[in-house]
């Protein structure tokens, strides 16, 4: 495993203690801890908590068959992975109703090797999503500094008649001397220059 990434959190749903009990000793290797949830609805409550990276779901469930609220959680919660686990006679059905969503169908009967196999591309593909996560959250934070420094930028121009290379100058100047970074300093600007902002 990569540095930095750390095993994930799952929640087998299942009709029995039994089946949860199969299947946690094959997957139970994978993850930092599995917990039980015996309906739909307990699954979406740890899923809306965050105490869940991948929910692994026996259908069916004794609120419902599972599927639609597998639908609801990865379209509420795109981070987490949902395996579901299907009668081989309803495995084309629901293959065809999660298409596009992400969600990973495997049918019943199953080998245990094949679930571990799938468990663990589960667990891969949350590791590159979180990865993902975090460069689209840096890009973010870079996204809104140059916002931020552009605008200050901008009203240097306009209230204090600089040039955009003054104002660059001033900005990286001001930012150095204060020991601010240029995100801190163009926040000042902007409540001072422009205050109503």
């Amino acid at each position: 495993m990569p540095a930095g990434v750390t095993k994930c959190n799952a929640v087998i749903v299942a009709a029995s203690q039994t089946s949860y009990a199969a299947i946690k000793q094959i997957v139970a290797g994978v993850f930092s801890s599995v917990a039980f949830a015996g309906s739909m609805a307990e699954a979406k409550q740890k899923a809306s908590a965050g105490l869940c990276d991948i929910v692994i779901i026996n259908t069916p469930i004794p609120d419902e068959f599972g599927v639609n609220s597998a639908l609801d959680i990865v379209t509420r919660f795109p981070f987490v992975q949902v395996m579901v686990l299907v009668k081989a006679d309803l495995y084309e059905q629901v293959t065809y109703k999660v298409r596009g969503y992400g969600i990973f169908v495997l049918s019943r009967p199953i080998r245990g090797q094949t679930l571990l196999e799938g468990v663990r591309m589960l667990e891969s593909m949350h590791g590159k999503i979180a990865q993902l996560q975090n460069e689209n959250l840096k890009l973010k934070r870079r996204l809104d500094e140059t916002t931020i420094v552009t605008r200050a930028k901008c009203l240097l121009i306009e209230k204090k008649s600089m040039s955009e290379e003054e104002a660059h100058y001033y900005l990286e100047r001001t930012a150095m001397d204060s020991s601010k970074s240029k995100k801190e300093v163009a926040q000042e600007i902007i409540r001072e220059l422009d205050p109503d902002q």
